[in-house]
């Protein structure tokens, strides 16, 4: 007895809610309206969004660059050291053969 409770109690829905429940009244998709918002807010974002990535992409190359220089300058004011270094000696021996 104590399950025929349980059973009434926790019945599934009958056939006639849920049809009611499941029946939709002539909608096809999405409406005019919702649809036409969401293209205004996506073009809406692309022209908020688009001139920072192309900015962003620009920053980056730049600075891509910019790195890539700086690395031949340091490069280049070694090799300078070292050939202020080599001339020196180069002198410094021309001294001493002029000497003796």
């Amino acid at each position: 007895m104590r399950e025929n409770q349980y059973a009434e109690e926790f019945q599934r829905i009958e056939v006639l809610e849920k049809d009611e429940l499941l029946f939709e009244e002539g909608k096809n998709g999405l409406d005019v309206g919702v649809l036409f918002i969401a293209y205004v807010i996506m073009s809406f974002s692309l022209i908020i969004l688009m001139p920072k990535i192309y900015l962003t992409s620009n920053i980056y190359y730049a600075s891509r660059d910019i790195t890539k220089l700086q690395t031949q300058k340091d490069l280049l004011l070694e090799e300078n050291d070292r050939l202020k270094r080599e001339l020196e000696n180069i002198k410094f021996n021309y001294l001493l053969m002029d000497l003796n």
